[in-house]
């Protein structure tokens, strides 16, 4: 049970990080997982052999990821434009949109565990661990960041 919401838990923080309202550009995103690949390395002591078999898996799950984000956003947009204005909502076509909405988030989900199952059968077990560890760091550290940055805008 913790497991699984351990995993709701990273796929809400995923949810979080890529579907903000501003948007990153694509440069900057590109910076920060290569920082993110490069501290992964290091945290987890990767050898070469096991950071190849670990990143061909990590970057197809990136991979997906992403695609099912954009996906979901775009669920979530045409929501957002039928919400508008109540004249126009449209009970049956939402409906189709938040089942849709599900499906995604199951998606996720599978791909994650899938994705998980992987990386165990890659790298060694103290390794997995530290690599849970390390995204949960990773992306609490990233959030703070970019709190503090905003707030020094302000």
């Amino acid at each position: 049970m913790r497991r699984y919401v351990f995993l709701i838990f990273i796929l809400t923080l995923t949810n979080l990080t890529f579907s903000q309202p501003w948007r990153m550009e694509e440069r900057q995103l590109k910076r920060i997982e290569e920082y993110k690949k490069v501290k992964l390395i290091e945290s987890l002591d990767l050898s070469e052999e096991e950071s190849v078999k670990f990143f061909s898996i990590y970057n197809e799950h990136q991979k997906k990821v992403r695609s099912l984000q954009k996906e979901r956003n775009d669920v979530i947009d045409q929501i957002s434009k039928m919400t508008k204005d109540e004249s126009r909502f449209s009970e049956k076509r939402f409906f189709e949109l938040e089942n849709r909405l599900t499906e995604i988030d199951q998606e996720l989900f599978k791909n994650r565990k899938e994705f998980y199952n992987n990386v165990r059968n890659a790298i060694s077990p103290y390794k997995f661990a530290k690599f849970i560890v390390f995204e949960r760091e990773f992306y609490r550290d990233l959030n703070n960041l970019i709190m503090r940055r905003r707030m020094q805008r302000e």
